[in-house]
């Protein structure tokens, strides 16, 4: 060096230069360590739909997958057979994500096929203690919709006291206090929506051939009430005596799976896809959440024209 110091500046510049990448390799070689974990966690789920990781969900046995004008995602599955694979892939992706993000997860189901899909929901996929399980609609003194569910979840391990019964008495009581339980949980279980509805993570809906979700039937009270922001609904007709979450529960929810097997629920399905119904006709239709998706067999999708 032409000046004492420049030796001096050289070694320190050096050794800065050494200092510097061993902190960038370690920086690297610890990211990748929690990556790593994070990929081996048995609560991580790779398939997780579009809201969760950017790309689209799409049932692993779906021949067909497509979205509608509206924004509705439309899987098509080979045969009946194959919608309660498809339903329980959804449950463990959005649960496993939404404990992963947020601690919490919150899922609202019916009654019937769509309940007794979810024994195939595997113990490993989740951590089922932070699972909250709500019903759309519940028979008052019956229970069928409970019953059945803690039959078929029974191996979850799934606190007791996180699947929400709903409660004795009259309609309008028994709704209230259902509606005061879904409001009252913590942010991580339930968001609320700026117009004060509770916003839960999943809901699981089965359709009928006449197009009825839940309790809400074609040209009902309940298909009527939509859009004036209540949650949860009494019902008293026939000497029957229910409650159902409404039409704006649905439609706040974060992600909605509706399912509709079989070529009797073709016609059903080809109108409610369309849009074309007459007003208050056709409650599955009215479903739009956030992320609406509809799991369709081959022959119930034949009469929708794309």
């Amino acid at each position: 060096p032409s000046h004492p110091n420049e030796e001096f500046t050289e070694k320190l510049f050096s050794v800065c230069c050494i200092h510097r990448s061993m902190v960038y390799t370690r920086s690297v070689l610890l990211v990748s360590a929690f990556l790593s974990s994070v990929a081996s966690s048995p609560y991580v789920t790779k398939n997780v739909p579009l809201r969760l990781r950017g790309g689209e969900w799409t049932p692993s046995k779906a021949k067909e997958s497509f979205v509608v004008p509206d924004g509705r995602r439309v899987c098509v599955m080979p045969s009946e057979d194959d919608i309660p694979g498809a339903i329980v892939e959804c449950v463990e992706a959005i649960g496993a994500a939404c404990i992963a993000e947020k601690g919490g997860f919150s899922l609202a189901i019916p009654g019937g096929s769509v309940v007794k899909a979810l024994k195939g929901v595997r113990p490993g996929s989740m951590d089922f203690t932070k699972v909250h399980i709500f019903f759309c609609n519940e028979r008052i003194g019956e229970y069928k919709c409970y019953n059945t569910a803690v039959e078929a979840l029974k191996e979850l391990g799934i606190p007791p006291e996180q699947i929400h019964k709903v409660g004795e008495g009259e309609p309008a009581v028994v709704a209230a206090a259902y509606e005061a339980i879904l409001c009252a949980q913590p942010g991580a279980v339930i968001a609320m929506t700026k117009q004060g509805i509770p916003r839960v993570d999943l809901t699981l809906l089965g359709t009928g051939e006449d197009g009825h979700v839940g309790s809400i039937h074609p040209g009902s009270d309940e298909v009527k009430a939509a859009g004036d922001g209540q949650i949860v609904l009494p019902i008293d007709k026939g000497g029957k005596k229910s409650i159902a979450v409404s039409m704006d529960f649905m439609c706040a929810s974060k992600t909605v799976l509706l399912s509709a097997a079989s070529g009797k629920r073709a016609s059903m399905v080809a109108s409610a896809l369309s849009g074309s119904f007459p007003p208050d006709t056709c409650p599955a239709a009215l479903v739009r959440a956030a992320e609406t998706i509809w799991v369709c067999d081959e022959a119930s999708i034949a009469a929708h024209t794309k």
